[in-house]
């Protein structure tokens, strides 16, 4: 079942203006977060709230559809009492950030200022480099043996299940409980944190999976996308899964930042103040 709370509040301003970020949050990732992001823009941003998605939860067997996530967060929220500013997406939250801008505009009568952070559509390489970025986060728990076994069970997955995400999703969670079962039990810890942090996994690739069912483009065709380096390195490598996003936006600004780092850079805070109708 869904959260109850389908938005955590950021930050509180008294004018009736809000923003809101589009993004999977977890608590530990590497990644900065939209909370990081309205530290670093200061005073330029306090005239605004900032209201995150919380995810719902839920479990691959029921094959969640990208509505079930819109409408989470979108139905009976008090749209009418607020102006949206603008519809922030961090990765694969930029493809979400679609339809929640559009139900928003269909609420208020005007369409939000949408940016995209390292904008990115889900397809089955996606799923496999968020296993393998996980197999690659245990270090030294697994042999080097056993890593490359993983990365390599993690290539059949997707191999075999390319037509339907879901699937693939569901094999991927299935080897990501089988390596963390291993990697718990040698590192001592107790089997509620393990099936809490599979659980977590789940939601996620749940979550990345859903999102293929979307067609941002027309809702993209008129954003402004902040690019990092590391984006900009998978775009010129032929990924797919960046190439498809930056083809469709025109208003696109490159930074010499990481991903992880992109919502907390200064030269992005710049950038949006120059750059952005904020």
């Amino acid at each position: 079942m869904p959260n109850q709370n389908p938005w955590s509040t950021v930050a509180t301003a008294d004018s009736g203006k809000v923003i809101l970020g589009v993004d999977f949050p977890a608590e530990g990732r590497r990644e900065a977060d939209f909370g990081d992001l309205m530290k670093k823009m200061g005073a330029e941003w306090s005239g605004y709230s900032l209201m995150q998605t919380i995810p719902p939860n839920l479990r691959l067997d029921e094959r969640p559809s990208s509505d079930t996530y819109v409408r989470h967060w979108i139905q009976d929220g008090p749209w009418r009492e607020y102006e949206v500013v603008a519809v922030m997406g961090y990765c694969v939250g930029g493809v979400y950030a679609a339809p929640i801008a559009r139900s928003v505009a269909d609420a208020q009568g005007t369409m939000p200022e949408v940016v995209l952070f390292d904008p990115q559509f889900t397809d089955a390489g996606l799923l496999a480099s968020e296993m393998v970025k996980n197999i690659s986060m245990a270090g030294p728990v697994f042999s080097d043996e056993e890593a490359e076994q993983g990365r390599r069970d993690t290539e059949r997955i997707v191999a075999a299940n390319a037509g339907d995400l879901m699937d693939a999703a569901t094999a991927i969670v299935g080897l990501y409980r089988d390596l963390a079962s291993i990697a718990f039990k040698r590192l001592g810890l107790n089997d509620d944190r393990r099936d809490e942090i599979i659980r977590l996994f789940e939601s996620y690739m749940a979550w990345l999976a859903s999102a293929a069912e979307i067609d941002p483009a027309p809702v993209w065709a008129g954003a402004t996308a902040v690019m990092s380096a590391d984006y900009l390195g998978l775009e010129a490598q032929g990924n797919a899964s960046v190439g498809a996003a930056t083809r469709i936006i025109e208003r696109r600004f490159s930074l010499d930042v990481t991903h992880a780092d992109l919502m907390r850079a200064d030269a992005t805070a710049e950038l949006l103040r120059d750059k952005s109708g904020l």
